[in-house]
């Protein structure tokens, strides 16, 4: 028995190209290799089972607070008056780079929020992952706030759009009108 969860989302998963982090034993992970490559790029043993689970929760706070920290930029940057395509164009060359920023750059300057991967399921996920760096005693404390402010867009009714509306709270706080 293996657990391996998928990274990469819908795109990832049109191209073949997920991340499949996976664990279990050795030999199960190298009988059920031939078929993860069907689905995937990047495939890793991370441990035991159990361990596919771990990281993937350890993927959806990198996933969200990166998603935090984009959209906090893109609020200051429009607020300051810069170009914010330009801004974007650059910060993507540089060390801010990031798929994060890659494939979600289209939905902070559009502001189209049509679900990819849904508030509501990053919600979930990262219950999950508080809960589990709960129980192995790992303080989160931006995944915290992060969570929190989640949770807040599901209070407002936007649970049903992409993770990247996160950029509506980081509005909502600025005083920014909220486009749709």
């Amino acid at each position: 028995m293996l657990d391996a969860p998928v990274s990469g989302g819908e795109a990832g998963a049109v191209e073949t190209a997920l991340s499949i982090m996976v664990g279990g034993e050795p030999a199960d992970f190298d009988a059920a290799r031939p078929i993860l490559q069907a689905l995937g790029k990047t495939i890793v043993l991370c441990g035991p089972h159990g361990s596919g689970q771990t990281v993937k929760a350890a993927n959806q706070l990198i996933v969200a607070v990166n998603i935090q920290a984009c959209a906090e930029a893109v609020v200051f940057l429009e607020k300051s008056g810069v170009d914010l395509s330009a801004a974007l164009d650059v910060l993507s060359g540089g060390l801010a780079g990031s798929t994060v920023l890659t494939r979600k750059k289209d939905n902070f300057l559009e502001r189209d929020f049509a679900p990819g991967f849904r508030i509501d399921l990053h919600h979930k996920d990262m219950g999950i992952v508080t809960d589990a760096a709960r129980n192995v005693g790992a303080a989160l404390p931006v995944g915290a706030v992060v969570a929190q402010l989640i949770a807040s867009l599901r209070a407002q009714g936007d649970g049903g759009l992409d993770h990247s509306a996160l950029l509506r709270s980081v509005e909502r706080l600025s005083g920014q009108p909220v486009r749709a």
